[in-house]
């Protein structure tokens, strides 16, 4: 999921109004479980992977535990009531942090402790982040994007989740929880254009947008009808987007169709 949303976010850099330097490294903490709660275990974010090789480079490894953040301590980014440190509380900060070329580090590796410094990469700010839920649901505010996993176990190919990553985003770019001059199913139109759009720039099957949208009505049957245009006009729509080679150089542009 990390890398499918890097992806997507590098691809869709053009077309954020702001943007982010950020290491291309994927975290996960103990704390996020009810297990290392009850274990009461150190809690130090680790690396448990890369969304870009080429970002990461060799100064991290799988299993090193972050300490600090151009030195301040990972004990000073904990957000929420109960004062977990998760992924995304960290991501978040760095997202906020002045723009660099590289972040310097703190590290601890098999008990040694080392200062690196990692290599960072412009993309749109915000997270997709995981939620717990049997319902094929995903959504978005003015900066994150969210997916369930009963969506995500129905949607098999990396490409689906790709077109409903880049559907969500497309909410967070052009800000439309807020209100404007288009209609919500306006939005939900220009949304699975994007959608489709990004994904393809991004490197994945934008055709599989068409699957996706079959796999959410399957699961939502009746459940869109006011704020979203019929499932065929929907896949109508993109079908006919994806048979021009969307131009991934430009910013993507849309213009509102039939109702």
């Amino acid at each position: 999921m990390a890398r499918i949303d890097w992806r997507i976010r590098r691809a869709a850099l053009k077309d954020c109004p702001v943007s982010a330097m950020r290491p291309g490294f994927v975290l996960d903490a103990r704390g996020a479980y009810m297990a290392g709660k009850e274990a009461r275990l150190p809690d130090l974010p680790r690396v448990i992977g890369f969304t870009d090789m080429a970002a990461a480079g060799r100064a991290l490894m799988p299993g090193d535990e972050i300490l600090a953040i151009e030195r301040v301590p990972v004990s000073q980014l904990m957000q929420g009531a109960d004062g977990q440190i998760l992924p995304e509380h960290i991501l978040a900060h760095i997202d906020h942090m002045v723009p660099q070329a590289s972040y310097r580090l703190e590290v601890q590796r098999a008990g040694h402790v080392r200062s690196v410094d990692v290599p960072a990469r412009a993309l749109c700010p915000g997270l997709t982040v995981v939620k717990q839920g049997r319902r094929g649901d995903a959504f978005s505010d003015l900066r994150n994007v969210a997916i369930t996993t009963g969506l995500l176990d129905k949607l098999g190919s990396n490409d689906a989740v790709a077109f409903i990553i880049g559907h969500e985003l497309a909410h967070t770019l052009f800000a439309d929880s807020r209100k404007g001059p288009l209609s919500r199913r306006d939005k939900e139109s220009r949304a699975d254009l994007y959608g489709a759009h990004i994904a393809a720039c991004a490197g994945f099957d934008p055709g599989k947008a068409i699957e996706a949208l079959a796999v959410v009505r399957s699961m939502n049957v009746g459940g869109l009808s006011l704020t979203h245009r019929p499932y065929k006009v929907r896949q109508q729509a993109i079908a006919q987007y994806l048979s021009v080679r969307p131009d991934c150089q430009a910013a993507f542009t849309w213009s509102r169709g039939e109702k």
